[in-house]
């Protein structure tokens, strides 16, 4: 399902500067309330999608060039791609997805699944580890 990420940025500052301008009469009243903040909210709202909407643009322009990329690779190194993944073969999966040698670690410069750094694991468990089993004192 394909999104419009940008078109739903624009929905919600359209709804942010609406609930702005629908308050903005009450101000007096909401200050005295103590909701003043309600009218900053919204204009944070709105100015935080308006932040967003740069960023939607350039992630969308790098993952069009990422998939150029990508194609441009498939058809220009033929095998060289195919052999690196695999060599096309399945693996027994039945998702489809390879899970070539990489997935252990040993190619992936020793980290684990997800690119985690092994060492970095150990440490934290660790710092975690330490006062366990001491109780209160």
């Amino acid at each position: 399902m394909q999104i419009n990420e940008a078109k739903v940025i624009w929905i919600g500052i359209g709804l942010w500067a609406a609930a702005f301008v629908i308050l903005l009469p009450f101000r007096s009243t909401l200050i005295s309330d103590g909701h003043g903040w309600w009218l900053y909210t919204c204009l944070a709202g709105a100015g935080l999608g308006m932040l967003g909407l740069p960023m939607v643009g350039r992630r969308k322009a790098v993952m069009h060039r990422e998939t150029e990329h990508g194609r441009q690779m498939e058809h220009e190194g033929g095998g060289v791609a195919r052999e690196r993944n695999g060599g096309g073969r399945d693996n027994g999966n039945s998702n489809g997805r390879d899970n070539g040698p990489d997935v252990g670690g040993r190619e992936s410069g020793g980290r684990g699944r997800g690119g985690r750094d092994k060492s970095l694991d150990k440490s934290r468990e660790k710092s975690r580890d330490k006062g366990r089993g001491r109780g209160r004192r």
